[in-house]
């Protein structure tokens, strides 16, 4: 069985998948009293004995605290390499990083996801991202600048959130999306989704995701990735049966491996040009088998398999955009209607 990279951590319901690897810790997954420290950070890889009971703490991260010793996995943990280059500002409007909502710590230190801002005030995002949260208001937003650590980072609360109904059907990863209701609109240009399933020959992705230095970088980074066709991808030697081609695409070097996607770029924008040559939403960061692996490229949710449902959910919250306005209170019915129609006078009874 293969080693499954989640490009975030995954959640009690799919932590005995395989030889499991956590990429970056949720709001759930981090001990208390314990810091994240991004620069140090290793992973705890377990064995291919992890039974069906064991929940996500049997998976764990390996968080440095100021007193504790940084843990080695197995020697494949490090070869984490995403290649390209860093994102200049405005070059991805759009991109978002998605993390806890706290007064504590930086922008950089709490994001562990990106997301797509697909209107003024509603983000894309990964289901397995989100899944676990029981407060929106534990969520943020940060938008405004690529680089988390810029005093030009908005922090945006988040109102709602929505997972995908049928996230983890058929398979453990599809339907791998969920959209962020903000509590206020974001000044920032939405991306537009792509509403059908082109074959794009490239794609572009981005995120803050683990580099081929094994660090998180502050500035967003991105990479372009060539498309791998549904029946490479769901090979028996690849993915197989994981593979549901009806909500996944597939992207990576096949042959050589070297650029990806990978730890902490989950729920961010995989995009390709439309034929007017602007950038859309083909994609959002979800698994794969390690990372720029030669032979397991990355694994995207495809965003035109579920762009009639996003519309649905948007509509329902009122447009994605500034709440309508209340109607007037219509008129009291139990007031009778004016009549334009004059009324008898009464006539006396005449005199005996």
């Amino acid at each position: 069985m293969n080693s499954i990279t989640l490009k975030q951590p995954p959640s009690a319901r799919n932590a005995s998948f395989g030889l499991g690897r956590l990429k970056r810790p949720t709001l759930a997954s981090i001990p208390k009293g314990f810091t994240v420290d991004r620069t140090k950070k290793k992973l705890i890889r377990l064995g291919a004995g992890i039974s069906a009971g064991l929940g996500a703490a049997a998976i764990a991260w390996a968080a440095t605290a100021a007193n504790a010793d940084s843990a080695e996995g197995d020697n494949d943990a490090g070869a984490m390499v995403i290649g390209g280059e860093e994102v200049a500002e405005g070059q991805y409007p759009w991109l978002v990083g998605v993390g806890a909502n706290s007064t504590e710590g930086t922008p950089y230190e709490n994001q562990f996801c990106g997301g797509s801002v697909i209107t003024e005030d509603v983000v894309l995002t990964a289901a397995h991202c989100v899944v676990e949260t029981e407060d929106p208001a534990e969520l943020a937003v940060f938008s405004g600048s690529v680089d988390l650590e810029s005093e030009d980072v908005v922090t945006t609360e988040v109102a709602d959130v929505h997972v995908a109904e049928d996230y983890g059907d058929p398979s453990q990863f599809a339907n791998d999306w969920a959209l962020l209701k903000l509590a206020e609109p974001v000044d920032v240009e939405p991306i537009g989704l792509d509403t059908e399933a082109a074959e794009f020959e490239t794609f572009e992705v981005a995120g803050w995701g683990l580099t081929e230095d094994d660090e998180y970088p502050a500035l967003a980074r991105w990479v372009e990735v060539p498309f791998v066709d549904d029946e490479t991808c769901a090979a028996e030697d690849v993915y197989g049966a994981e593979i549901d081609a009806a909500s996944m695409v597939c992207a990576g070097d096949f042959e050589n491996g070297g650029i990806d996607s990978c730890s902490g770029d989950s729920g961010g924008p995989l995009m390709g040009y439309d034929e007017e040559g602007v950038l859309t939403l083909a994609g959002i960061v979800s698994w794969g088998n390690g990372c720029a692996e030669a032979g397991y490229p990355g694994v995207y949710a495809e965003v035109s398999a579920f762009t009639e449902t996003i519309d649905e959910v948007i509509a329902g919250w009122g447009g994605g955009g500034e709440d309508p306005e209340e109607p007037e209170d219509p008129e009291d019915p139990t007031e009778p209607e004016p009549t334009d129609e004059p009324t008898e006078e009464p006539t006396e009874a005449p005199a005996n």
